[in-house]
């Protein structure tokens, strides 16, 4: 019979209690959303941490489960709907090379639920490559509060998928300078989460579209042109080949 005891796991600098199955010598963390639950401990929403939006959304699709091309390399494009922009151009440029599948929602990493919601995401299949991006939705979100967040979330990723390279990816540069301004803290912060951890890649698409013209590129506050969007999706392209090749 196995036995249940309680030890605890550093997550981001804080001790938190996880339930473990001692079998012999070999103990394991509890899967599923039990870590979902414990990770989230770290980081409680509350009146000073961005909650829900008005309208939230998700859209995920797992491609190439069962036929020819299931055993190509993997990856799991995490992001909003500026991922979701480019994410079809990064399927046509990895097809036959690599398999794409995608979660992107509205969800800030401080939203309620969201780890939960990532952690179905990651049990979907075993993935060699996940390129990793939250903010655009994070701007009413205390960047201490954010930080805390993406870590515990790449600590999940890390945690639940511990074959893959995990790649970040920077959040774009806005129309709006104010709003771009709050952009680029969220970014420091989770450059500064990255280097903590270790080990972690990072895709700078802020640094690819802040020298391009807002009246050309942008078709509104956040979103950009096809042009645009080809743009960041072959960025997104090479650095998932470069972390499979560099696995």
């Amino acid at each position: 019979m196995t036995a249940k005891i309680k030890t605890e796991k550093m997550y981001c600098g804080r001790a938190v209690a996880l339930a473990v199955a001692a079998a012999s010598t070999v103990f394991m963390p509890i899967a599923g959303t039990a870590l979902a639950d414990d990770l989230a401990q770290t980081c409680p929403v509350s009146e000073k941490v961005r909650g829900h939006e008005n309208t939230e959304w998700q859209i995920a699709y797992a491609y190439h489960l069962t036929d020819a091309n299931k055993g190509l390399p993997r990856v799991l494009l995490v992001g909003d709907s500026i991922c979701n922009g480019y994410q079809g151009d990064v399927r046509s440029f990895l097809n036959g090379k690599v398999n794409v599948s995608y979660w992107v929602s509205s969800y800030c990493v401080t939203s309620p639920n969201y780890l939960k919601m990532l952690d179905l995401q990651l049990e979907e299949a075993k993935f060699d490559v996940i390129h990793f991006n939250n903010g655009l939705h994070s701007l009413q979100t205390p960047t201490e509060a954010y930080e805390k967040g993406m870590c515990v979330a790449l600590e999940l990723i890390r945690r639940k998928q511990p074959g893959a390279k995990i790649v970040w990816c920077s959040s774009t540069p806005l129309k709006d300078a104010e709003k771009t301004a709050k952009v680029k803290k969220l970014n420091a912060a989770a450059a500064k989460v990255v280097a903590r951890l270790g080990g972690i890649a990072t895709n700078d698409l802020f640094a690819l579209l802040d020298p391009l013209d807002r009246n050309k590129n942008w078709t509104d506050t956040f979103h950009h042109n096809r042009e645009t969007r080809r743009k960041e999706a072959r960025k997104v392209a090479d650095g998932v080949l470069s972390a499979v090749k560099g696995k």
